[in-house]
């Protein structure tokens, strides 16, 4: 179980700000200078918008780690669960604010390719983008990769966004979300060892 659930929810909501925020300032050399959105592909009217749409949240489980840490609480050692890796599957495209489809077909193109780049050569996201609650010692740091998604090939997709089939990449962000309890189910004691002239007592 994750902490709390509004808190899962806070931080999920968190990092997709970050991720917009962070590809936008990678592009903002750009003379478009994009801004994201979140919601159903589409346009932003007076401005370029990257869209990143999540569209998916499921456990990693190829990143899922069975071993405890131990954290002291007074004289007794406690186990802590391991964080739990949520991988979560965005759409992304990119919506030109021109009425000329040729320039808007262009600078698609651009800002898709910009966008798809910055992203391929991440990894982990920056420290600097990151919120607070996912930027904590010891929290393993977001991976960030592109994926082949089937959802973007999907006409039924793009009819619920109201639109025409749109180019797009699929992202895949895995995040680390700190388990709710303590355990204290395996306690280890401090055995205290009296030596008595070389003997145990």
């Amino acid at each position: 179980m994750i902490r709390k659930s509004e808190e899962g929810i806070a931080i999920l909501r968190l990092f997709t700000e970050a991720l917009g925020e962070y590809v936008c300032a990678r592009l903002s050399d750009l003379p478009e200078k994009p801004v994201a959105s979140f919601a159903l592909p589409g346009g932003i009217r007076g401005q370029n918008a990257l869209n990143l749409y999540f569209c998916a949240l499921a456990e990693d489980a190829d990143l899922r780690s069975n071993e405890k840490e131990f954290e002291r609480v007074g004289d007794a050692w406690v186990s802590l669960l391991p964080p739990l890796r949520l991988k979560c599957t965005y759409i992304v495209s990119a919506w030109p604010d021109t009425p000329d489809p040729e320039e808007a077909a262009l600078v698609q193109i651009r800002l898709l390719s910009r966008a798809c780049a910055v992203f391929a050569a991440s990894g982990n996201m920056p420290a600097a983008y990151l919120p607070a609650e996912l930027n904590t010692a010891g929290l393993p740091k977001p991976l960030v990769s592109l994926i082949d998604h089937d959802l973007p090939k999907r006409p039924d997709f793009w009819s619920l966004a109201g639109c025409a089939f749109h180019p797009s990449f699929s992202l895949s962000a895995t995040i680390s979300i700190p388990i709710a309890e303590t355990s204290y189910d395996h306690i280890v004691e401090e055995l205290q060892i009296k030596y008595i002239n070389g003997l145990t007592g």
